[in-house]
């Protein structure tokens, strides 16, 4: 939405794009004035083209100069202004279009088999057709012509009541669930008056042929520069070494627009839209037509035998099953439900995914009732589509905010700057020795290109470029080479947990069912002995498992559960006529085959004893007391599928041999305990999921719900979502492994020992993260972690007091008031887990004990049988707080006790004094929490990231919100994830990293073949080397353009240079070749040191380099210039023409640059720790030996041929010449010297990276803040303080309860079978 700039005036000039949203622009107004463009023209003319070049760089400065400010309403052009984080300012300057019904008449006779398909005459058009645009809440507004301009993609409109221009949304902002289901198809008029608004369904892409991409790039400033370059060097006859630089500025041009061409066609060829679709009429027809003709408001009929959606569509009716790895990288197919018709319910989405048909997604297969037909209703097209959305975050990427990059710009600012007091002195010395004008001004120019070297930008790339290479060959994939220098200063990793930490697939562990009286049942381990009763039934239904081609497709999750059970799953294709139900197509499970044979067959005295525990009834059919064994096989009649918001899903079931329908229902242990009725929960629901989450487990919550017998099939697909998973009755936990990847722990302890801050940002249980978090070392087995929640405070309620009497920190800005609590967990003195099984027999009872505050009670569980638990931080049972409501959840959560004083005299423990724990605490916290703090404790969220390393239960959008925030705090963030929930994080951080390859990972930088977070360590290796390359690199260009800017200087004061040759060898024989060669030298392949590479050229460090050796460089050759001129043989230059430039002074200048030429590229060439030692690089060191012996034979006794090739006047004393090797020995002395003992030593370890870490003195963000962290005592208040035991302290007290760990060792238990109803 757009709000106009607050004024009083009623046509303001500016305006605000997107208010309040990620892509918020700033808009004004222009038109065109006459006497500024003839003003400009002048200019542009008097200055030979020179000013419109510069104006063509800078487009806004072009609209500056020929437009004057108007208001939008009368605008001409607009500029648009992107102010990325306040960072970059972007501008973009669009011509405003009016789009007229003659337009649109215009756009129809452009594609007219498309009319005549709809039937629809010319005057039908000019008579009853208006334009129809649509900014929000679906409501469209008709006119006669509108104002329109595109910026990045997408269409911006004028909006007559606001006075502002607005972006044209789809029908998804503001509209009510149960509008889509109200629409009955569009008239054909109405169809092309949105299409002419909104435009083609088609994705579009900037193309430009070979001549535009051509004109373009030679019109670069830096090709423009070459091209200047080159001219001066024709004009001062340097003709060999013009030719090179031409011949190598044409073969680059060539690459780099067969690299565009080619990038352009492949992202053309992909968003490229064919085929047709199925749209349905007002009367309820369909007809088919090209999908570039879809438009919002349309209705289409999904075909069974699936397609690939073009379109952004809601699901009106049917089932149907997705491919959706473009979009999210999730290879699990996705089951997509009808939206519900709900009119207080508005659409969203995120929150709606699973009803939404995303472009780009495959449907795989549909399933529907009867003869009713598969519809959507389609809500966005061309680039306002997801898809589209994917393709603009590619076309226009966030700019990598990178302080080497600016740097560097400014240094090459500098030397231009040097360039031009050298361009000024000798214009100044050649005017007063007369020289002759052409002559002054082509050797005056000539120092730019000396000073500011041509092919610096192509340098610079040579590092990234190898680096790039090399990570190609490791199988990973980048597709944004800058990012790989910004990977090189990554101090903090951020990491997904399932899929990336973990392994994507899950290992049954058991099942904790619930018993008749109400309390947990023995855990079982082998899920095929449960007997036949509803948790069984609701491991076998709730799922979205689908079969495509013979095999089942689904999330791992549901795959694993699924076939622990041991049993099949039909599709529709194999179900006979009579089960289904005559108007719907079920998926039908089947029990077991061999199960039905043992129980029906009575004399089968050979079969295997049955395993599997029985129900009453099961027994009763074995003995033969029961007549009628059921047949317990069931059908999926209805799914509410899983989403991450809800965190659960549920089915509506039937059994094949009843009449009753029962809702299934699975999710997390949290959401569940809410939906159940409370008389079905045990009163230790808590106790036992810590239990587990705590050691790591992934602990799913089932629970169930018979429906009335009235209920019947048309009923049911009326009922919603609320209705249905309400009032549960829970049946017990299912409990699934997940175990970390086989290199997870290594490269986790070796960030860690490189001082890379390590952080996981996952959507599982607080707990689980916790556990999994200390298992791979991004917590230590010791360290201390406080967990941050965030509460609602009581209506009232004014301020909170923590047991200590400390006050809790709240929040009153807002209608709801917060509170934040802290819990610690002070983790394990023992770093390694034992784990012990025990019997499951003893005597036990329980003990109720009451908290001081008597708030709630707790349980203590002791032993009386022998019984050894896992021991783990404060994992071991210990007193917990049991309540109804929610609010104990927190407490349960973090496994902590609530008392006032230090002492509890039932638990016969006292609370911890030692507060060494708080030099090294971190802190957890869930997705809730985490918008809480965002939102109303801005001050609290800063100090909580600085220590935060576990963020649970987060959402895709929190976990983008997450990196960014890390990034204002001066953080230079990884992100590595599996690419299904992690595409925003991945898109923001400066280096996302991949696990995933599918198109939804294509906006990531950096994407792995090996789905393990080893891909981590060897980008950051690999960045840092090319970092420390592009540095070495830069500073070595520097460094040579300034040495030949010296020696050209003080040979210009005899009116002498180097020769054209010389000039030809030290470019291209040495300098490029070196530059070429210089990123060769592999990454580091020993550990990450703790140091990060420098990433700022303007620093100490680099600038006391550059000048230290530049001094060394002008005292050498300034020694041998005042040494030649001592010699008795020595004869001054006499000027005769330019082709004659040879002297003794050349010879000097020449061979004592050559060698510092040598000596700097060897100096720069830095190996350990971040690159790989010198010598491993051999076309490096070859280059090197070559160039010495040239050098060294150049000195001493060249050959005539090679004597009249470079024009050398060389001096007739041999002694001279030695002393040539001499300065050159000693000069790489000094040099060595002062980079390794000066440079590195004194002003880099001993001052640079001292002053960098220090709290006090060091200028990122997050530094000052743990220094303000570490000097506050008491801060954070602990809330609730639990010290762990061991577990023989304990004695448990528990019915029905025995180790985790033990396995059950009878066949049989009775207990209810609660039938069908």
């Amino acid at each position: 939405m757009i709000n106009p700039k607050e004024s009083r005036d009623s046509k303001p000039c500016t305006g605000i794009l997107n208010q309040d949203q990620e892509d918020q622009m700033i808009i004004c107004g222009y038109r065109r004035s006459y006497i500024r463009t003839v003003v400009c023209w002048t200019c542009i003319f008097l200055t030979g083209g020179l000013l419109r070049l510069v104006l063509h760089w800078w487009r806004h400065l072009y609209l500056f100069a020929t437009c004057s400010q108007c208001s939008l309403e009368e605008a001409e052009q607009v500029l648009v202004t992107e102010d990325y984080q306040g960072k970059h300012k972007l501008y973009h300057v669009k011509r405003i279009q009016v789009l007229s019904v003659n337009h649109l008449k215009t756009l129809l006779h452009k594609d007219p088999s498309g009319t005549e398909r709809m039937n629809l005459e010319d005057e039908n058009v000019e008579n009853a057709l208006q334009l129809s645009v649509h900014f929000t809440s679906a409501l469209f507004k008709r006119c006669s012509s509108l104002r329109i301009f595109r910026c990045k993609q997408l269409v911006y409109a004028w909006n007559n009541n606001l006075n502002c221009f607005q972006k044209i949304n789809g029908l998804d902002l503001n509209v009510p669930c149960s509008y889509y289901h109200q629409q009955r198809g569009l008239t054909v008029n109405e169809q092309i008056s949105r299409r002419v608004v909104f435009g083609e369904n088609q994705i579009t892409v900037p193309l430009r042929d070979i001549k535009t991409l051509l004109f373009l790039e030679v019109l670069n400033p830096f090709y423009v520069f070459q091209i200047f370059s080159v001219i001066l060097w024709f004009t001062y006859d340097y003709y060999y070494y013009a030719c090179v630089i031409l011949l190598m500025s044409i073969f680059g041009v060539t690459v780099s627009i067969l690299q565009t061409k080619k990038n352009q066609d492949v992202l053309q060829k992909t968003v490229y839209n064919t085929g047709n679709a199925w749209i349905v009429d007002p009367k309820g027809l369909s007809k088919e037509f090209p999908t570039r003709s879809l438009v919002p408001g349309d209705i289409i009929e999904i075909p069974s035998s699936g397609c690939t959606m073009q379109c952004d569509a809601v699901l009106l009716s049917g089932n149907c099953i997705l491919d959706e790895s473009m979009l999210t990288g999730e290879s699990v197919p996705v089951t997509k439900t009808p939206l519900p018709s709900k009119r207080d319910m508005i659409f969203d989405k995120t929150e709606h995914a699973r009803h939404t048909l995303f472009c780009g997604t495959k449907v795989i297969q549909t399933r529907y009732i009867g003869s009713k037909k598969v519809l959507a209703f389609v809500i966005n097209t061309g680039n306002i589509t997801a898809k589209g959305e994917l393709i603009r975050s590619i076309l226009y990427p966030p700019p990598v905010d990178y302080k080497f990059e600016q740097d560097s710009y400014k240094f090459i600012q500098f030397l231009a700057l040097i360039a031009c007091i050298g361009f000024i002195y000798t214009l100044l010395t050649k005017i007063l020795r007369g020289t002759d004008p052409v002559k002054i001004a082509v050797e005056s120019l000539d120092l730019i290109t000396i000073v500011v070297p041509p092919a610096l930008p192509a340098a610079m790339t040579v590092g990234r470029f190898y680096a790039q290479k090399r990570l190609k060959a490791s199988e990973i994939f980048c597709i944004s080479p800058r990012s790989i220098n910004v990977a090189g200063s990554i101090n903090c990793c951020c990491f997904d947990k399932t899929g990336t930490l973990t392994e994507d697939g899950l290992d049954m562990w058991g099942v904790v069912p619930k018993s008749s009286t109400n309390q947990f049942q023995i855990p079982l381990n082998n899920v095929d002995r449960l007997p036949y009763d509803h948790f069984l039934f609701g491991m076998v239904t709730c799922h979205s498992i689908t079969v495509l081609n013979g095999t089942m497709m689904g999330d791992p999750l549901d795959l694993k559960m699924f076939q622990s059970t041991g049993w099949t799953l039909e599709d529709s294709s194999n179900i006979p006529d009579n089960e289904k139900y005559g108007i719907i197509y079920p998926t039908i499970l089947r029990q077991p085959k061999a199960c039905l044979s043992d129980l029906s067959s009575l004399d089968m005295e050979t079969k295997t004893q049955i395993n599997r525990q029985s129900s009453v009834d099961d027994l009763l059919a074995t003995v033969g007391i029961s007549q009628d064994q059921k047949n317990v096989d069931h059908g999926i009649v209805r799914e509410f599928p899983f989403t991450s918001s809800l965190q659960r899903m549920s089915v509506i079931t039937r059994c094949l041999s009843d009449q009753v329908f029962n809702v299934y229902c699975k999710g997390s242990p949290e959401m569940l305990h809410k939906l159940c009725s409370p008389q079905s929960l045990p009163d230790n629901y808590f106790q036992q999921l810590s239990s587990f989450a705590k050691k790591g487990y992934r602990v799913i919550a089932i629970a169930f719900k018979a429906l009335a017998h009235k209920m019947n099939y048309t009923k049911i697909q009326r009922l919603t979502r609320e209705e249905v998973e309400s009032n549960l009755e829970f049946l017990g936990f299912v409990i699934l492994e997940n175990r970390l990847k086989p290199d997870t722990a290594k490269v986790i302890n070796a960030l860690n020992s490189a001082k890379i801050r390590t952080i996981m940002i996952t959507g599982d249980n607080i707990l689980t993260a916790m556990s999994v978090a200390r298992d791979c070392g991004i917590v230590s087995a010791s360290q201390a972690v406080i967990t941050v929640h965030a509460d609602i405070l009581d209506d009232g309620a004014n301020t909170r007091t923590n047991p200590s009497g400390s006050e809790c920190v709240v929040d009153k800005s807002q209608d709801n008031q917060y509170k934040l609590q802290y819990t610690l967990d002070l983790g394990s003195k023992i770093p390694s887990l034992s784990q012990l099984t025990s019997s499951c027999n003893g005597n036990v009872n329980r003990r109720s004990v009451f908290s001081t505050d008597g708030a709630s009670t707790l349980f203590r569980l002791e032993s009386t049988n022998s019984l050894v638990n896992e021991l783990s931080s404060s994992y071991a049972e210990s007193v917990l707080p049991t309540s109804d409501s929610l609010a104990s959840v927190k407490t349960t959560d973090t496994w902590t006790h609530n008392g006032a004083t230090d002492c509890d005299v039932e638990l016969g423990m006292k609370r911890p004094q030692d507060e060494s724990w708080r030099q090294h605490y971190l802190f957890a916290m869930d997705g809730k929490t985490w918008q809480i703090v965002k939102d109303h404790f801005p001050e609290e969220m800063k100090m909580l990231l600085t220590r935060g390393s576990i963020y649970a239960r987060m959402s895709p959008d929190q976990k983008q919100a997450l990196v960014i925030e890390l990034q204002n705090l001066d953080y230079c963030v990884a992100m590595c994830g599996d690419g299904a929930n992690d595409c925003g994080a991945l898109k923001v951080a400066h280096a996302g990293i991949s696990l995933s390859e599918t198109e939804a990972s294509i906006a990531s930088p950096f994407t792995s073949r090996n789905p393990t977070i080893s891909a981590v360590l060897k980008v950051i290796k690999e960045g840092r080397a090319a970092l420390v390359t592009s540095f070495g690199i830069f500073k070595y260009m520097a460094a040579y353009s300034l040495v030949q800017f010296i020696s050209v200087m003080i040979l210009y004061s005899i009116d002498s240079n180097l020769t054209d040759k010389q000039y030809l060898y030290v470019d291209l024989g040495i300098i490029s070749i070196f530059a070429f060669f210089f990123g060769k030298t592999e990454a580091f392949d020993g550990n990450l040191v703790k140091q990060v590479p420098l990433s700022s050229l303007i620093s100490s460090t680099p600038l006391a380099s550059l000048l230290l050796h530049l001094t060394v460089v002008t005292g050498f050759q300034v020694t041998g210039w005042f040494h030649l001129h001592q010699q008795p043989w020595f004869e001054p230059f006499q000027h005769a023409d330019e082709k004659h430039l040879g002297c003794y002074e050349n010879y000097t200048m020449f061979c004592i640059s050559s060698f510092q030429y040598i000596i700097l590229a060897f100096v720069f060439s830095k190996g350990a720790p971040y690159r790989k030692p010198l010598w491993t690089n051999w076309p490096l060191c070859l280059a090197f030996i070559v160039n010495v012996c040239l050098i060294v034979y150049l000195v001493i006794n060249p050959s005539k041929w090679v004597v009249n090739f470079f024009q050398l006047i060389v001096p007739p004393v041999m002694s001279f010449r030695y002393i040539m090797l001499v300065y050159g020995a000693a000069s790489f002395t000094c040099h060595v010297i002062v980079e390794s003992f000066l440079v590195e030593y004194l002003v880099f370890k001993k001052y640079q990276v001292r002053r960098d870490q220090n709290w006090v003195t060091s200028k990122q963000k997050y530094m000052r803040l743990e220094y303000d962290v570490s000097k506050i005592d008491n801060w954070p208040p602990i809330t609730e303080v639990y010290e762990p035991n061991t577990c023989t302290d304990w004695e448990i007290e528990q019915p029905n309860y025995v180790s985790l760990r033990a396995k059950q060792n009878h066949d049989t238990q009775l207990g209810k079978f609660p039938g069908f109803l």
